[in-house]
């Protein structure tokens, strides 16, 4: 019976397990202070000299990080004996982030990022709520398809404008032509006319 007993007792702890490793991350981000579902209310400030690279974060929660810039968009660091590896590459929307566990690609907006080789790791953000997980996946894959709309909408009228304005320089150039050849005819055929009367008999 006692066995009996435990055997459910077992089951449901790794049912809750697995439903608190699907639960995502919400939280609220502000200068000073972060405030999440999971973690709590903490507190952080933060200090830093561009000129050596060196930095330096304090969380009521975590503890003291201090981090270190080995070159543009790479740094080291470390927080409670952990060593950190964070590298981040790239202009423009795609960025090419580097860890300790390799490298992944993600695209950036002003709602977050999304991750193409880890989409798990996307984030989405509005209003101060910072959102991870599934649920980000979920959002920046909506936002993404907005974008892309767009985006192709203005381009298919670029293209559509581009291509009235070369067809219009066509006809132009065109009708110019025709206009230049019917004036020379003309004044070939007069200048004929002219000659062959001037001809004495």
């Amino acid at each position: 019976m006692d066995k009996n007993e435990k055997s459910p007792e077992k089951s449901s702890s790794k049912e809750s397990k697995n439903t608190s490793e699907g639960i995502k991350r919400i939280e609220y981000r502000g200068d000073y202070v972060r405030i999440s579902r999971t973690g709590g209310v903490a507190g952080r400030a933060s200090v830093s000299n561009k000129k050596l690279g060196l930095g330096a974060t304090v969380n009521t929660k975590h503890g003291l990080r201090i981090h270190k810039r080995l070159w543009n968009g790479a740094r080291v660091g470390f927080q409670k004996g952990r060593f950190q590896f964070i590298g981040r590459y790239g202009k423009g929307p795609l960025k090419i982030n580097q860890s300790k566990k390799g490298f992944s690609l993600s695209t950036s907006n002003s709602f977050g990022s999304y991750n193409f080789f880890k989409p798990q790791y996307s984030s989405f953000k509005m209003g101060g709520y910072h959102v991870r997980g599934q649920t980000a996946q979920t959002l920046q894959l909506i936002v993404l398809l907005v974008i892309g709309t767009f985006n192709l909408i203005i381009f298919s009228a670029r293209a559509l404008y581009l291509m009235a304005w070369l067809i219009a320089q066509i006809v132009l150039f065109s009708a110019r032509i025709s206009w230049a050849i019917m004036v020379f005819i003309k004044n070939l055929i007069q200048g004929f006319i002219q000659g062959f009367r001037e001809v004495p008999d």
